[in-house]
Order: C-alpha cells, then sequence, then structure tokens
C-alpha cells in the first residue's frame, strides 16, 4: 500500500467521520419504540461484555449521547476470554452482562447454550436476510488477512500467502507476531479455517514455521497489532480489517494485503443475554447496534450490513475479496480438538 493511497484512505475516513457528525443519522435509522425506551430508561443501566475490544468503546459512547438517562458500562477482552468469564459467572449466579457482542463463534455457542433471548426487530428490513442468526445479529463483515509494517520490513521478503510461514526467511525471526486461539475468536477462526482449507499435515507446517520464527503470542489481536504498529513486531501472521483501517487512519505505515489463498472471513455480532438484569437496555443496545451503531460502523471504515453501506475507503467490496472456506459450526464443534493440536504442534500450554 503505497503512502499516497494510506494518505487518500486517512482522508476518506476524516470525511466520513465529518460527514456522521453533520447528519448525526443514516436516512436508514429510525427512532426506537417509545415503549422499550421508556422501559429500558427505567432500567437505566446497561453492561455491555465486548470482544469488539477497539470498536466497543466508541459505540457506547454513542449510546449513551442517544440515550442518556441509561448508564451503560462495558468490558472489553478476547472473546473467549469473555465467553468463558460469562459461563463461570452464570454458573455462580452471578452474571452481570446484559449483552454480549463478538465474533460469531462465541454467539453460536451462547445461542447453542441456551443462553440468548429471542430478538426481533423491524430495523431487520435494511439489512439482507442473513442479518439474524438463530437469537442473535450480525452487525458487521470483516476478514482476516495478511499485513506488515512497511517502516521496519524495508528489503525484506513479507509473506503474500497463509503458505508463506511454512519456510519462513531467517529476517522474520523475532519479528513475528500473532494471537492465541484460547482467548481470541478470531485467531481461532483463522487456525480453523488453516487446518480447514489446507489438511491437517499442511496445516501444522504453517504453524511449525510460524513456531520458528520465534514469534510473539498475546492473547488478543490489538495486543499484537500494538507490537506490530510500534514496529517491536512488524510482521503479523494476520490483522483483522476494523483494525488495519483504525490503523491506517492514525498514520500506521501498513501495508494490508489479502493472502493468495484468500483472506478467513467472519460476521461481528450481538445478542440479549437470556438473564439479563437489564433487559430492555439490552434490546435497546441491539436496536442501537442496527440504527445509529451502523453509522458508527461507517464512520470508523467497516464493512456494514447495512444494505445502503459502501465498502470502506481503501478496501475493496466484498464481491471483490477471495475468501478461504470456513465451516464455523464444524470449527465449533471441534474446537476441543483443534486447540489440542495447536498446542501440540506450537509446544504453548
Amino acid at each position: 500500500m503505497t503512502h499516497l493511497l494510506r494518505s487518500q484512505i486517512r482522508r476518506a475516513f476524516a470525511a466520513i467521520v465529518l460527514a456522521s457528525a453533520c447528519l448525526g443519522v443514516s436516512p436508514a435509522a429510525r427512532a426506537a419504540d417509545p415503549a422499550l425506551v421508556a422501559a429500558a430508561e427505567k432500567e437505566g443501566e446497561l453492561v455491555v461484555y465486548g470482544g469488539d475490544i477497539s470498536e466497543t468503546p466508541h459505540q457506547i459512547k454513542r449510546f449513551m449521547e442517544v440515550y442518556p438517562k441509561i448508564k451503560a458500562t462495558f468490558v472489553t477482552a478476547g472473546g473467549w476470554q469473555l465467553y468463558n468469564r460469562y459461563m463461570s459467572e452464570q454458573s455462580a449466579g452471578q452474571a452481570v452482562a446484559d449483552a454480549f457482542t463478538n465474533v460469531e463463534d462465541t454467539l453460536l455457542s451462547l445461542d447453542a447454550g441456551g443462553h440468548l433471548a429471542e430478538f426481533t426487530s423491524d430495523s431487520f428490513k435494511n439489512f439482507p436476510p442473513n442479518v439474524k442468526e438463530g437469537n442473535f445479529i450480525r452487525t458487521k463483515l470483516g476478514y482476516a488477512a495478511l499485513v506488515s509494517n512497511t517502516s521496519e520490513t524495508k528489503g525484506m521478503p513479507v509473506p503474500d500467502d497463509w503458505t508463506s510461514f511454512i519456510n519462513p526467511p531467517k529476517a522474520w525471526e523475532d519479528r513475528v507476531a500473532y494471537v492465541d486461539p484460547r482467548g481470541s475468536s478470531v485467531a481461532f477462526m483463522v487456525l480453523a479455517a488453516m487446518y480447514q482449507t489446507y489438511g491437517e499435515e499442511k496445516a501444522k507446517q504453517i504453524y511449525i514455521g510460524l513456531k520458528s520464527t520465534r514469534p510473539e503470542v498475546s492473547m488478543n489481536t490489538p495486543a499484537s497489532v500494538t507490537k506490530l504498529v510500534s514496529g517491536e513486531r512488524p510482521l503479523m501472521m494476520y490483522i483483522l480489517t476494523n483494525h488495519v483501517g483504525d490503523a491506517i487512519r492514525k498514520g500506521a505505515p501498513l501495508d494490508f494485503k489479502i493472502p493468495t489463498s484468500g483472506a478467513v472471513p467472519f460476521y461481528f455480532t450481538a445478542g440479549v443475554l437470556k438473564n439479563a438484569k437489564h433487559p430492555n437496555a439490552a434490546r435497546l443496545y441491539l436496536e442501537f447496534l442496527l440504527n445509529q451503531g451502523q453509522d458508527v460502523i461507517i464512520s470508523r471504515g467497516e464493512y456494514s450490513m447495512r444494505k445502503d453501506a459502501p465498502a470502506p475507503q481503501g478496501l475493496p467490496p466484498l464481491d471483490q475479496v477471495k475468501f478461504v472456506t470456513l465451516d464455523l459450526k464444524k470449527a465449533l464443534a471441534d474446537q476441543k480438538k483443534l486447540i489440542a493440536w495447536w498446542q501440540d504442534v506450537t509446544g504453548i500450554q
């Protein structure tokens, strides 16, 4: 990605943010049901567990601007970290979260376990038919692809495919970061995609090669992105579309590259927890995510689910992106096996 293109992306993002601030909400957004707003305001509080670490604070800030009578708080962490925290609290009868937002794998698991309340909305008409899956909603699209810090990789070969890690050059030693699939939903999805796409033996070669670079392994994506942007670890096995857009908008010299085999696709999702202490506030938050929250997504240079939403500036329309095939339900069924396999291959316990 050239310096000129990065500059164009930053200017476009700034224009989007300005337009959003001036317009307030998109033409597709609508006022929430007054009865729901009144019930939520009577509850007066909302607790969100957000696996989307970089965006959740922005969504909560905007939500409280729209609904100032509701005090909203949030907890952010890797998706599976949050899932395990919720399950522990729920088992102890001390669950505090009202709404759960994260990549789709944890929401599928929560729904399969009977932890999500039914949710429906008139706003679904502004979205494609697959906006609702079970008892949760899909709020935005994303994908994982390759990235390097161009300031720190001059003259160095950089990966152009997932298979590039099978025989990594010596120059990559102590220069790579990636994320632990036990803590991060997307890291688990990347692991599952490698296993499903390439088969066990080739996937093993990828992770053995990655191990040979002496990578730094973090429990969530933002921790690795921090090392990537600072140049301490200028190569990252993957970065998410939402993280790369945010980093480039802030001036980071990143080269974002879709692997020749294809990027790993995913949805960000949200659900109302069945044992929520503030169920109306949780439902109002999901309504917000389908309306004003979509403007937040667009303003931050991400792929909104809304029908009228453009592709983010600097990123291709989704119909131009090659994706690997990922059977997420199969991956979840095989989760314990895949994690154990990854630990055995990498030696990480």
